[in-house]
């Protein structure tokens, strides 16, 4: 039997893929605390998070359907060339 491991397992996955906030970083000076840089810390979050997997696996996503047609053509050619060997 192996031996089990008591840290917690978690998905090799970017936050954003669960909707969940980012922490944002400590300000720097107590003036950088107001300001436009909150609400743009905020507005990836907001995005759904299919919309943040297709933009960062997006070319996964290409690869695999390029992928799956040149299966699909070589399927076709293997089942041509089973009728002409015969």
């Amino acid at each position: 039997m192996s031996k089990k491991s008591r840290r917690e397992r978690r998905p090799n996955l970017p936050p954003e893929a669960f909707n969940v906030p980012v922490r944002a970083s400590a300000p720097a000076s107590p003036d950088a605390k107001a300001g436009p840089a909150k609400a743009d810390a905020a507005a990836p979050s907001s995005m759904p998070a299919v919309a943040n997997l297709r933009r960062e696996y997006g070319e996964v996503l290409d690869d695999l359907r390029l992928t799956s047609l040149i299966f699909l053509a070589i399927v076709a050619v293997m089942v041509v060339l089973s009728f002409v060997v015969r």
